[in-house]
């Protein structure tokens, strides 16, 4: 007995039959299956706040899964952290949103070093990377007020880890910045 694999292209016939009740309590199970579910869709379709509590949800997983507060029971993932930015991008993928999302992973993953000492070279190349990452953002936006916006909360970051933290990675992070600098002037 052969066993194809089941995609979207399996599914999408099924529900273009249901009604719009059907397709209604579909989302309502959705929804309530798990809090995931619940986030891509707050993210999705109620992120006009100006408080940003679509973020929570994806805040907190960053947090959970970058800075365990206890280390000794959890471990790091910084995978999961980038999960949880990726989710929301595909959710809601607002570029202001999304440049908050990487730097709090960034910003966690600072605090969890300067609480519990240096990591290891992985872990900084993570945060490097996502640093890296939020800069080329800005870069490819082309935005200046988005920069005028963010460059401040990522000097901040890298003033709290200069001369603090080890393996090159305040270092990685002022090269960063520059770039960021010089093309904004």
């Amino acid at each position: 007995m052969s066993r194809t694999k089941k995609s979207w292209k399996d599914i999408k016939p099924v529900l273009s039959r249901f009604s719009s009740p059907q397709l209604l309590g579909l989302v309502q199970d959705l929804y309530r299956l798990n809090a995931e579910n619940a986030s891509f869709m707050h993210a999705r379709f109620l992120s006009d706040d100006t408080k940003n509590d679509h973020l929570a949800p994806y805040q907190a997983r960053i947090q959970r899964a970058i800075c365990p507060k206890q280390p000794w029971k959890q471990d790091v993932k910084l995978a999961e952290g980038r999960k949880a930015i990726s989710e929301f991008k595909k959710a809601n993928g607002n570029i202001p949103d999304l440049l908050t999302l990487m730097i709090y992973y960034v910003k966690c993953g600072n605090d969890f070093t300067l609480e519990f000492g240096d990591i290891d070279e992985a872990y900084y190349d993570s945060l490097c990377s996502m640093f890296a990452k939020v800069v080329q953002t800005l870069l490819a936006q082309n935005d200046r007020q988005l920069i005028v916006d963010f460059l401040p909360v990522l000097e901040t970051e890298f003033r709290r880890v200069d001369d603090k933290i080890g393996w090159g990675y305040p270092d990685e992070l002022s090269d960063h910045l520059a770039d960021l600098r010089d093309a904004f002037e």
